[in-house]
């Protein structure tokens, strides 16, 4: 009976997924071309394969508009980016957007990507907030100072219908699922606001058939299921 008490700690050990942070691999952008409305970026993952980002910044008729530009050094203090997940902040170029009412700006990646990371920086002002309505749900990870405009309150908070808010807000959020491509838009123009987007791992390289446990969940359960082996042999 004691065993059988101790099921239910063994399987909340099992789904309750990896125990310390992890490293992310971020963008490194490689070209853009701001009054084009494109940019072009790769993320490297140590165990390939390379992964090809493309941002589009489309207008409501499908042409494609503008963003502000691309800047290096936004990514500080580091840990405002990392996390209990996240074990890094991005260290490439950031995109700069204004936002605009009818602009709507597509990420499209070359590999099938689990759980996709974008970093966002300086979003809204001390005073008036600045909005992402994004076609996917979100969760926030992590959230602190920027790198610029000291002012503060550094806030980024979670909306309904998919919406981040930020007053001068600087953070991670991660999409949860499986992703060759989102977007969103910016209903609330604000100067400025910098982004870039980081990945674990892909679909190809880390596969998870519905059902099947990832594998440090099955670790996990190992280690337990060893841990009952012991006890029962011990009250034997």
């Amino acid at each position: 009976m004691r065993t059988l008490k101790l099921l239910p700690a063994v399987f909340a050990i099992c789904i309750a997924g990896p125990a310390s942070a992890v490293p992310y691999y971020w963008t490194d952008w490689t070209a853009w071309d701001p009054a084009g409305g494109t940019a072009v970026g790769v993320i490297t993952p140590n165990s390939g394969p390379a992964v090809t980002v493309t941002f589009d910044a489309l207008t409501s008729s499908g042409a494609h508009g503008s963003y502000l530009g691309v800047t290096n050094g936004l990514w500080t203090p580091a840990a405002t980016y990392e996390s209990a997940q996240v074990d890094n902040a991005p260290t490439y170029e950031a995109l700069q957007l204004v936002g605009e009412n009818n602009m709507t700006y597509r990420v499209t990646l070359s590999e099938a990507i689990k759980d996709p990371l974008m970093a966002v920086t300086t979003l809204g002002a001390a005073g008036d907030s600045a909005t992402y309505v994004f076609d996917s749900p979100f969760t926030i990870l992590s959230q602190g100072p920027t790198c610029c405009w000291g002012g503060g309150p550094n806030q980024l908070a979670q909306l309904p219908g998919n919406v981040l808010e930020g007053f001068e807000g600087a953070g991670t959020i991660q999409f949860i699922g499986t992703y060759t491509t989102f977007s969103w838009t910016v209903p609330d123009p604000e100067y400025w606001h910098g982004f870039t987007f980081g990945i674990r791992t892909t679909e190809r390289l880390e596969p998870t058939p519905t059902g099947v446990p990832e594998p440090g969940t099955l670790g996990l359960m190992g280690i337990a299921l060893g841990a009952l082996g012991l006890l029962r042999r011990k009250r034997a």
